[in-house]
C-alpha cells in the first residue's frame, strides 16, 4: 500500500517518533566565563600580592606595572563572578568585567607570549579572549564556548607536540619530556574529536572527549608547577577542572535556598573586601619591607666598602710596621738580599692577606722577594700606569702570577736617610683569592663583588666558582653608577636575565668599588612570605566567615523552614497550624503575621461555610416560598379556564370569586417575595436610595392597618394608639409603608387565632417611636442578636414551618437606618409574644452606608 494521503490528495507526513526513556538528557553547558574569571582571579592575586616573583626577562616591559595589571585582573574577575552569581545584577557589571579581563588578557598575551614567541600562550589566550567577549552577547551565551576553546587548544597543542616538539623547551617543560608523545596524542585525539560535526558523534562522546582533554591539561599544569611557572600551572589547572566539570555535566548555579543565598552573599561580601584590604595591607607592608631591603642592601654595600678599606689599610699598616723595624732598615742599608728575604717571608707568612712581598730600588729593580728572585718580572710602569691621587692608596692594576694567582700590588715608597742614600719601594702582593674568601656579614646574604674602576675587572667575588680578574658584565644602569660612584641602589636584570637588586659603594681612598647584588626573589623573600601569609589569612577569613555564617544563619534558616512548613500545611487545608513567635524581630513579625493570617483565613472559611449553608437554606426556602403561591395560582387558573371552555357562562359565581381572591392573594405574596429579593439585591449592590419629603406618618400607618383589617386573616384583632395631631418628619413614605407592613405582617403571621396586635406611636422632642406588639410564638433569646441579618429566621419559626425568606426584617433595618433611626426586637421568650420598636428622627442627615450595603 502507498503512503497515507489527505483528502486533498497530498501526502501526509509521518508522525515524529516518540521519545524513549533511553534518550540522553540534554547536557548543561558550563560557561567559559567561569574558567576565565577563575584564571583572572589567580593572576590578580599573584600579581597583586607577590609582584616581585615576576622577575623573568620576559616581564621586563610589564614589571613596573605588574601590581596595576593584577588589580585590573582582580577587578574584572570579581565583577564577572558577581554577574554570574547574581543573574539580576546590572548589565554594566558583566560588560565592565569582561572588558577589564579582556584588556588584561590581551596585554599579557602580547608581552608575555607574542614577543617572546611562546607557542602555547600564542594559541590559548586569543581563544580565551574571543570566547570571553562572544559569551557576553546574550544570543551566544548558550553556545559551547568552553568546548570550542578546549577543542581548538587541544588540536593546536597536539599537532605542535607531535610535529615541532622543540617549541616546548626543556627549560620549561623538562618534567613533560618523557610523556610528550602521549600528551600530544591525547591533545590531538580530544581536540579533533570535538571539532567533528555533532551529528557524527554519539551524544555522550563530547563529554568523554572533554574528560580526555582534562588529562593532558593536568600534565601540563604539573610540568609547569615543577618548573616553578605558577601562572602557567594555574591556567592549565583551571582548564583541566573546567574540562572535568563539563564532562560530568556540572556547573555552578545560582542558589535557590535561603541558606545557600546567605552563604553566597557572605562569601562574595567577604571575599571582595578581604581581598581589597589584604591587597592594601600587602602593598603597604611591601613598601615598608622594600624600603628596609633597599636600606639593608645599601648598608651592606657601604659595610663591604668599609671592610675592603680596612683590609687595605691593614695591609698598608703591615708594610709600615715592617719599614719601622730596625733590623729590616739595617738590612735595607746593607742591600744584602739574604738579609732582606727572612723579613719579607715573615711578612707574607704572618699577614695572610699577602701572597708575597718584595723590595724594589729606585730604578724599580727587584732587590729581594719572599720567594726568591727566580721568575720575577715585576713591571712597575705597567702595573702603576698612573700616579695615585692625593690621599689614595697606591694600588696596582690587577695581574696574575703563575700558577694563575690573581694579585694586586700595594706599593709603599721609602727613604732611609735625609740624603737619599737608600730609597725604593716596599711592595706587598695582595691575594685576591684570600680577599674573596674573607667572611663578612654581607657575604652571607649578598653576592659581593669588588671592581677596579680603571678596567672594570673583578677583584673579589663571593659567588661560588666565580672567576676573578674577568670583565664585569653589569647592567647599564649599574655601570653608570660606577662611573660616578655615589652608593646608589637599583633594580636591574643581570647577565643571566635575572632581576636583581644591586647597590654600589666606592672604597674610600682607592680606585675600587664594591657592588652587592641579590636576586630579587631572594631579596624580597620576606615580602613573598608575608604576602603568602596574607593570602592564606584572606582564604581562612573567607572560610571562617562561611562556616560562621552557617552557624549564625542556622537559626534564621530553621525559623524560615518552620514558616515554610506551616505555609504548606495551610495551603493543604490545615487551618490549625500556627508558628511560634520566638523573638521580637523581623522573623517574629513574619510569624505573628502568619498566625494572624491563619486566624483570619480560618474565620473567613467558617464565614464562607456559614454563607454556603445560608445560601443552601435560602435556596431551599426560596424555592418552597415561590412554589407555594404558584401552585394555587396554577390550579385556580386551570380550573377557571376549564370551566370557561366547557360553557360560555360560569354560573358558580361564588366559587369563581373565591378563586380569584385566592389568586390575588398569592399574586400579592409572590410580588412581595420578588420585591424583597430585588430590594436585597439593591441594598447589597449599593443601589438602594431614599426619596425623602415632608410626610405625616399617621395616614401611612392607618392605611397599613386598614389593609390588614380588611383581609381579616386569622381572626386577629388590631389596636392602634396614635396622637390626635399629625406626626410629621422628613421621610420616604413608601419605604415607611414597607417597614410597617413587614412588622404588622410578621405580628399577624406568628399570632394565634383571635390574638391581639397592638401598634403604638409615641413622640419625643426630635424623634418618634413606633411599637408593634403581638401575643404570638415569641422569639428565643439566642435568635434575637441575628434576627435582622439577611436570610435569618428565629429557630422556632423555622421549626414550625412558618413561611418567609428571612429578608423582611433585614430590609426594615436598612430602611430605618438609612433614615438615621434604629430598630430592635424584644421578647420575654417562646410563647410570650414579641415587640418590635422603631425610632425615627424627624429631621435626618444623610446617613453613611451600612456594612451590609457595602
Amino acid at each position: 500500500m502507498g503512503p497515507a494521503t489527505h483528502e486533498s490528495g497530498k501526502k501526509m507526513s509521518p508522525p515524529p517518533p516518540a521519545r524513549t526513556s533511553e534518550a540522553p538528557a540534554s547536557t548543561t553547558l558550563l560557561p567559559l566565563t567561569w574558567p576565565a574569571a577563575l584564571i583572572g582571579l589567580l593572576f590578580g592575586v599573584l600579581m597583586t600580592y607577590v609582584p616581585y616573583e615576576f622577575r623573568v626577562a620576559a616581564f621586563r616591559p610589564l614589571y613596573p606595572y605588574v601590581r596595576l595589571l593584577g588589580v585590573v585582573y582582580l577587578t574584572g574577575s570579581i565583577a564577572l563572578m558577581g554577574a554570574l552569581l547574581y543573574p539580576r545584577a546590572p548589565r554594566w557589571l558583566d560588560v565592565g568585567g569582561r572588558l577589564l579581563l579582556g584588556v588584561a588578557i590581551a596585554l599579557y598575551w602580547w608581552v608575555l607570549n607574542v614577543l617572546p614567541g611562546s607557542l602555547t600562550g600564542i594559541v590559548l589566550y586569543p581563544l580565551l579572549f574571543v570566547g570571553l567577549l562572544l559569551e557576553g552577547i546574550p544570543a551566544l551565551r548558550q553556545r559551547a564556548m568552553l568546548r570550542g576553546l578546549a577543542a581548538l587548544t587541544g588540536t593546536a597543542f597536539g599537532v605542535a607536540l607531535l610535529s615541532v616538539p622543540e617549541r616546548f623547551p626543556l627549560s620549561v617543560y623538562a618534567h613533560l619530556a618523557p610523556l610528550r608523545p602521549l600528551v600530544g596524542l591525547l591533545f590531538a585525539a580530544g581536540g579533533v574529536g570535538l571539532l567533528l560535526p555533532a551529528r557524527w558523534l554519539h551524544p555522550r562522546v563530547p563529554a568523554l572527549l572533554m574528560g580526555v582533554l582534562a588529562v593532558p591539561f593536568s600534565l601540563l599544569a604539573y610540568a609547569l608547577a615543577r618548573g616553578a611557572s605558577w601562572l602557567g600551572a594555574s591556567v592549565y589547572t583551571v582548564l583541566a577542572l573546567a574540562c572535568v566539570a563539563q564532562a560530568v555535566n556540572w556547573r555552578p548555579r545560582a542558589p535557590r535556598t535561603v541558606g545557600w543565598k546567605l552563604l553566597r552573599g557572605l562569601a562574595f561580601a567577604g571575599l571582595v573586601p578581604l581581598l581589597a584590604l589584604g591587597g592594601l595591607a600587602a602593598y603597604l607592608a611591601q613598601k615598608a619591607i622594600e624600603k628596609q631591603v633597599r636600606d639593608d642592601t645599601r648598608y651592606a654595600a657601604a659595610g663591604e666598602a668599609d671592610f675592603t678599606r680596612r683590609y687595605l689599610d691593614d695591609s698598608r699598616e703591615s708594610l709600615y710596621l715592617l719599614l719601622e723595624s730596625p733590623g729590616f732598615r739595617a738590612a735595607l742599608m746593607s742591600g744584602e738580599r739574604d738579609a732582606l728575604r727572612p723579613y719579607l717571608s715573615n711578612l707574607a707568612a704572618r699577614e695572610r692577606t699577602f701572597h708575597a712581598a718584595l723590595v724594589l730600588d729606585e730604578r724599580a729593580t727587584v732587590l729581594a722577594t719572599s720567594e726568591g728572585l727566580e721568575g720575577w718580572g715585576f713591571q712597575m710602569r705597567e702595573l702603576f700606569p698612573e700616579a695615585p691621587a692625593p690621599g689614595e692608596l697606591p694600588l696596582s692594576l690587577p695581574f696574575t702570577r703563575p700558577p694563575n694567582r690573581p694579585l694586586v700590588a700595594v706599593a709603599l715608597p721609602f727613604q732611609l736617610d735625609l740624603h737619599g742614600a737608600r730609597r725604593g719601594l716596599l711592595v706587598g702582593l695582595l691575594s685576591l683569592e684570600r680577599l674573596s674568601e674573607a667572611a663578612t656579614p654581607a657575604s652571607r646574604r649578598f653576592r659581593v663583588q669588588v671592581l677596579d674602576r680603571r678596567g672594570q675587572k673583578i677583584l673579589r667575588d663571593t659567588a661560588p666558582g666565580a672567576q676573578l680578574l674577568g670583565s664585569a658584565h653589569l647592567p647599564e644602569a649599574l655601570q653608570e653608577e660606577l662611573a660616578r660612584p655615589g652608593g646608589g641602589v637599583l633594580e636591574a636584570f643581570d647577565a643571566a636575565d635575572r632581576r636583581v637588586l644591586a647597590a654600589e659603594a666606592p672604597v674610600e681612598g682607592s680606585p675600587w668599588s664594591v657592588v652587592v647584588t641579590q636576586e630579587l626573589g631572594v631579596a624580597y623573600a620576606a615580602i613573598t612570605r608575608m604576602s603568602a601569609a596574607v593570602v592564606g589569612l584572606v582564604l581562612m577569613g573567607v572560610l571562617m566567615a562561611l562556616a560562621l555564617s552557617q552557624l549564625v544563619a542556622r537559626d534564621v534558616i530553621r525559623r524560615l523552614g518552620t514558616l515554610r512548613e506551616a505555609t504548606a500545611a495551610l495551603a493543604a487545608g490545615d487551618l490549625t497550624r500556627r508558628v511560634e513567635v520566638e523573638e521580637d524581630d523581623e522573623l517574629g513579625e513574619l510569624a505573628r503575621g502568619f498566625n494572624e493570617m491563619a486566624d483570619r483565613t480560618g474565620a473567613t472559611q467558617e464565614e464562607l461555610k456559614g454563607a454556603v449553608r445560608v445560601r443552601e437554606e435560602f435556596l431551599s426556602v426560596a424555592s418552597h416560598e415561590l412554589r407555594t403561591p404558584l401552585t394555587p395560582l396554577k390550579g385556580f387558573a386551570a380550573l377557571t379556564l376549564q370551566r370557561l371552555e366547557k360553557s360560555g357562562d360560569f354560573p358558580e359565581r361564588e366559587r369563581l370569586l373565591k378563586a380569584l381572591r385566592s389568586m390575588a392573594r398569592q399574586t400579592e405574596r409572590l410580588a412581595r417575595l420578588v420585591d424583597d429579593l430585588l430590594d436585597t439585591a439593591r441594598i447589597q449592590g449599593g443601589r438602594f436610595e431614599l426619596e425623602r419629603q415632608r410626610v405625616d406618618l399617621l395616614p401611612v400607618l392607618r392605611e397599613v392597618m386598614e389593609r390588614f383589617e380588611l383581609r381579616g386573616e386569622g381572626g386577629v384583632t388590631f389596636e392602634l394608639h396614635v396622637p390626635e395631631h399629625p406626626v410629621e418628619g422628613d421621610w420616604d413614605a413608601p419605604r415607611l409603608d414597607q417597614v410597617l407592613t413587614n412588622l404588622v405582617s410578621n405580628a399577624v403571621r406568628y399570632s394565634p387565632q383571635g390574638g391581639l396586635v397592638r401598634v403604638t406611636v409615641e413622640e419625643a422632642p426630635d424623634s418618634i417611636h413606633v411599637h408593634v406588639k403581638d401575643q404570638g410564638i415569641g422569639i428565643p433569646p439566642e435568635s434575637l442578636a441575628g434576627l435582622f441579618r439577611p436570610f435569618a429566621r428565629a429557630s422556632n419559626a423555622t421549626a414550625r414551618h412558618y413561611g418567609g425568606l428571612g429578608l423582611g426584617l433585614f430590609i426594615c433595618r436598612e430602611i430605618v437606618e438609612r433614615h438615621g433611626g434604629t430598630i430592635w426586637a424584644e421578647s420575654p421568650g417562646p410563647q410570650q409574644g414579641s415587640a418590635f420598636h422603631v425610632r425615627l428622627p424627624r429631621n435626618v442627615a444623610p446617613p453613611a452606608v451600612s456594612d451590609a450595603a457595602a
